[in-house]
C-alpha cells in the first residue's frame, strides 16, 4: 500500500454537539474523556480526502473492522446481579437536591473583602435510571449578596472534595463552603446574604437539574473580626501608569497615618484595575522622614501586615507584571481606575493608571493556549509553559482506539493580543514520538483555506482526527498515549494524553 505524508488539511466548521458546563475544579478520568469524544468511528474515503490522502491508493479492507463472526466467549447470567456504585449505593437510588437547608456567612471587617460561605443541603430520592448514586456534579453555585450575584470560589464539600463532585453522607446531606470576594469595604455589622442557587447534574456532563435556590431574608452575613480603624489613613497623592495591550503596570499611593485613632498597621490586599482583582503584584513601600526624605523601605507581601506609628508617611507600590484586563481595556490609551484595599484601613485607596506606549509586539496577535476542555478548572486562563522550546503541559486531551487505527484530539486557542492572529493549519502531530501517516482538523470558527482567524479575545476549538500506523502494539494495553501538537510559527508546542477508549473486541 502506497502512504503519504499529510500535504493538505482542511479545517471544517465544528459543530459541537456535547454540552459543556464550568465547574469548580476537574481531573480528567479516562471515563470523562471517553464520554465526551463518544465512540470514534472508522475512517471512510471523505476522511482521507480531508487528510490530503490519495484513496485510491490506499486498501480501504484494512480499516474495516475486526470480524465478529468469532466473537470472545461470553458468560451466561443465570442469577441475578445487582450492581452497585460507590460507596455501595444501589443504582437506582438517584441523588437530586430537595433543598437548602442552611445559609451564613461571615468576613473580617476591613479585611480582605472575602466572605466565607457555609451551605447545607439535603437530598431526595429519584427513580429516574441515570445518574450516580449518593452524588451530585455542581457546575456553580450564585450567593447573592447587596442584590449582587457572586460566584462560589474555592468551593469543597465536607469531606474537602472540589465541588465539581459532591458526595452526599448516608442521611443524604452535604455542606459546601467556599467564599464570594466583595471590591468594597466591608464594615458594618452585618451585611445582607440574600439567597444561594446551586446548578448541578447528576452525572458528570448531563443536563442540568433545576436549580435549588434559598432565599431567605433573615440570613445575614456577620462579621468575626473588626480591624477598622477609627480614623483611616489620608492620601495624600496617587500615580500610575500601564504600557498599553495588557503590559506591565504600576499604581504609586503616599499616604499619611493619622497622628491619632490611625491604623497600627496597614495589610496590602487586593488592588482592582477597572474591577479585575489582583492579589499576586509585586508590593513594595517606603518610609519618609518629617522633612520629606527617604529613610527605609523594603518589599511587602500581598495580605501581611506592615506595622506603622502615629503620622507615618509612606509611599506604597504595587507592580503587576502582566494585565490581565481584556484588551479593549489596555489598548485605547484612556485612563483605567484602580482601586486598592488595604487592611485596617475602612476606604479604597483610589486612583488611575495612565497609559504610556509599550514594546510595539504587546499590541500584536497573541495566541495562548488554554486547557483542552472548557469545563476544566481555570479553563479561560493560559496555560504557562512548562518546559523547553515553549512546551505547554496537559493542552491536548483525546481518545484512541484500543487495537485500531484511529484517534481523536482536541485542543483551544484564543488570542489575548489587541490585533487578529491566524493559526496557520495543518501544524504537526506526534503519538508517542512518532508522526501518524495522516490528520485533519475541525475548528469551531470558519476557516480561511488553510488559517483561522482569531479576532481579540476570540477562542477557537480545534478537534484533530488521526489515522495512527504504527502504535497497534502500543495502544493494546490500555495506557495513555503521549500526544504532541506543534504550531512552530506560533511557537506552541502542547502535549497530553490520548486515552484508551477500551473496547476490546478490536483485539480479538
Amino acid at each position: 500500500m502506497k502512504k503519504q505524508t499529510l500535504s493538505i488539511l482542511l479545517a471544517l466548521v465544528l459543530l459541537l454537539s456535547i454540552s459543556i458546563f464550568p465547574v469548580f475544579a476537574q481531573e480528567l478520568s479516562e471515563d470523562e474523556v471517553s464520554g465526551y469524544f463518544g465512540a470514534i468511528e472508522d475512517w471512510t474515503t471523505q476522511d482521507l480526502a480531508l487528510a490530503g490522502v490519495d484513496s485510491e491508493a490506499v486498501d480501504m479492507t484494512e480499516f474495516e473492522a475486526k470480524s465478529v463472526e468469532n466473537p470472545a466467549p461470553t458468560a451466561e447470567l443465570t442469577d441475578e446481579v445487582t450492581v452497585e456504585g460507590e460507596k455501595g449505593v444501589d443504582l437506582q437510588a438517584k441523588s437530586i437536591i430537595d433543598s437548602i437547608t442552611s445559609l451564613s456567612g461571615e468576613y473580617v471587617a476591613c479585611g480582605d473583602g472575602k466572605v466565607k460561605i457555609v451551605i447545607g443541603l439535603n437530598r431526595t430520592d429519584d427513580d429516574a435510571t441515570t445518574g450516580t448514586p449518593n452524588m451530585i456534579f455542581v457546575k456553580s453555585v450564585i450567593v447573592k449578596i447587596n442584590d449582587i450575584d457572586y460566584e462560589l470560589q474555592n468551593c469543597k464539600s465536607q469531606y474537602g472534595d472540589a465541588c465539581s463532585k459532591v458526595y452526599l453522607d448516608a442521611s443524604g446531606n452535604a455542606v459546601l463552603t467556599g467564599y464570594v470576594e466583595i471590591p468594597d469595604i466591608l464594615n458594618a455589622s452585618t451585611i445582607p446574604l440574600t439567597s444561594a442557587t446551586i446548578n448541578y447534574s447528576k452525572t458528570p456532563h448531563g443536563a442540568l437539574e433545576t436549580p435549588i435556590t434559598r432565599t431567605d431574608p433573615e440570613d445575614v452575613a456577620t462579621r468575626i473580626k473588626d480591624l477598622c480603624a477609627t480614623e483611616g489613613v489620608d492620601v495624600v497623592t496617587t500615580k500610575g501608569i500601564y504600557e498599553q495591550c495588557g503590559g506591565k503596570a504600576s499604581f504609586k499611593a503616599d499616604i499619611e497615618v493619622p497622628a491619632t485613632d490611625g491604623p497600627d498597621c496597614l495589610v496590602p490586599a487586593q488592588i482592582y484595575v477597572e474591577g479585575t482583582s489582583y492579589s499576586n503584584y509585586t508590593c513594595r513601600y517606603t518610609r519618609f522622614g518629617s522633612e520629606g526624605y527617604p529613610f527605609g523601605g523594603d518589599y511587602c507581601t500581598p495580605g501581611k501586615a506592615i506595622p506603622v506609628k502615629p503620622g507615618d508617611k509612606i509611599r506604597f507600590e504595587a507592580i503587576i507584571n502582566d494585565l490581565t484586563n481584556p484588551v479593549t481595556e489596555t489598548s485605547g490609551g484612556a485612563d483605567l481606575d484602580v482601586n486598592w484595599r488595604f487592611g485596617y484601613n475602612p476606604a479604597m485607596i483610589t486612583g488611575v493608571m495612565e497609559s504610556i506606549p509599550g514594546p510595539a509586539g504587546l499590541c500584536d496577535a497573541k495566541i495562548v493556549p488554554l486547557k483542552p476542555l472548557d469545563w476544566m478548572e481555570d479553563a479561560d486562563n493560559p496555560i504557562e509553559p512548562s518546559g523547553w522550546y515553549n512546551t505547554y503541559d496537559k493542552a491536548v486531551v483525546g481518545l484512541y482506539q484500543k487495537c485500531g487505527k484511529f484517534a481523536v484530539m482536541q485542543v483551544r486557542l484564543r488570542n489575548d493580543g489587541a490585533k487578529t492572529g491566524f493559526i496557520n493549519l495543518p501544524g504537526s502531530v506526534a503519538v508517542n514520538g512518532g508522526a501518524p501517516i495522516a490528520f485533519y482538523w475541525l475548528s469551531s470558527v470558519a476557516p480561511h483555506g488553510n488559517k483561522v482567524a482569531l479576532g481579540p479575545g476570540e477562542i477557537v476549538t480545534l478537534v484533530g482526527r488521526i489515522w495512527l500506523t504504527n502504535l497497534i502494539s502500543q495502544t493494546n494495553s490500555d495506557g495513555a498515549a503521549n500526544v504532541a501538537v506543534n504550531f512552530s510559527d506560533l511557537g506552541l508546542y502542547m502535549t497530553g494524553s490520548l486515552f484508551s477508549d477500551r473496547v476490546n473486541w478490536r483485539c480479538y
